[in-house]
């Protein structure tokens, strides 16, 4: 489901020259934003070849990373780019051509997952001074995973995008340098998984059942039982889950009214609190979403569609608890980022 309407959306932007430009903001203003040539890659949905990609040297300010200083990594499944940005000033200090679609971060030691579109999952040492490539992954299923999520034991979850299928890679395993995963989960009431989010005791996803209804799911570490937790109205889409330190969820969901929304343990009553931050694409909707290590910032990944031909993509910070919209990196002209993940997390 996630991948069609945003496929569709893709078709409709239109291709971008290296330029700073302008944008028109709701109240006439104009605010700068940035556009890249991409290289085509394949459609969305196809498997492609393991690369041997890089991240650039991060161009951080006082040549500080994580865990002094807060880096938000943002990935664009359709052309295949992990952008890296510093919280601090907002800039973009790295990037790599990862073809990456998921992210995640471990709490613990601050190493980034990548679910790529070759059907694997690589993991990366986040230092200051260069972001390494130590494992790599293999889903039982693929073709990539958009949900990833460590637990507080730095054991990896991993969606099998489009599939009941989630893998388990236990922190030895990624140590070691990867493999297959440790045990695989096979859900019923999920069809398709999406975003999932994962503590010490629990593991909850978020997507759609064999009728294409959306739904967010509890599901047994162990044999893959899955329970609803919450029916999500129909014309509204899941595009993101996280767990504060007091095992609240944040739920995102676009549609009419675009809406993050908190659920206190054990998630399957009404919402908290809620904190509708736009409408559809015009103003603005969000995909992946990510709390900082102190939980002070709620970063989510930003796409904007002013008129039919321009679409723009940034990521955006919103206050936690929720309650304002923050600032945000300039937007790039065609960009759609699927995933964020600061980096540090809280432990």
């Amino acid at each position: 489901m996630h991948r069609a309407i945003f496929t569709t959306v893709s078709l409709l932007l239109l291709t971008a020259c290296q330029a700073t430009k302008l944008v028109p903001t709701s109240n006439g203003a104009q605010t700068p934003f940035l556009a890249r040539v991409r290289v085509p890659l394949p459609l969305i949905g196809e498997q492609m070849p393991a690369v041997n990609a890089t991240f650039s040297r991060p161009n951080a300010s006082g040549g500080k990373g994580p865990p002094s200083e807060t880096w938000i990594f943002a990935s664009n499944g359709e052309v295949g780019n992990v952008d890296v940005y510093s919280a601090k000033t907002l800039k973009m200090i790295s990037e790599c051509s990862c073809t990456g679609v998921g992210l995640a971060v471990d709490p613990h030691s601050g190493d980034l997952a990548v679910g790529t579109r070759s059907s694997t999952v690589s993991v990366w040492h986040v230092k200051s001074k260069q972001i390494t490539l130590f494992a790599t992954l293999n889903l039982s299923q693929g073709p990539y995973a958009i949900g990833l999520a460590f637990d507080k034991k730095g054991d990896l979850y991993a969606a099998n995008s489009g599939n009941n299928v989630i893998d388990f890679f236990k922190s030895s395993e990624i140590e070691a340098g990867g493999g297959g995963p440790t045990r695989t989960l096979f859900t019923s009431n999920l069809n398709e998984a999406e975003y999932l989010a994962a503590d010490a005791h629990s593991l909850l996803a978020d997507g759609y059942n064999s009728s294409g209804q959306p739904l967010l799911v509890s599901i047994n570490t162990r044999t893959g039982a899955d329970t609803i937790l919450q029916t999500i109205v129909s014309g509204n889409l899941p595009e993101g889950t996280v767990l504060d330190r007091q095992e609240n969820l944040v739920l995102n969901t676009t549609g009419n009214n675009n809406t993050l929304a908190v659920f206190k343990r054990p998630w399957s009553g009404s919402p908290t609190s809620t904190f509708v931050y736009g409408d559809g694409a015009e103003n603005g909707y969000y995909t992946g979403i990510s709390l900082n290590r102190s939980q002070n910032t709620l970063w989510a990944g930003s796409f904007s569609l002013p008129n039919p031909s321009h679409g723009f993509g940034s990521v955006q910070a919103n206050s936690y608890p929720l309650g304002s919209v923050g600032r945000s990196t300039a937007g790039i002209e065609s960009e759609f980022y699927d995933s964020v993940a600061a980096d540090p997390q809280a432990k």
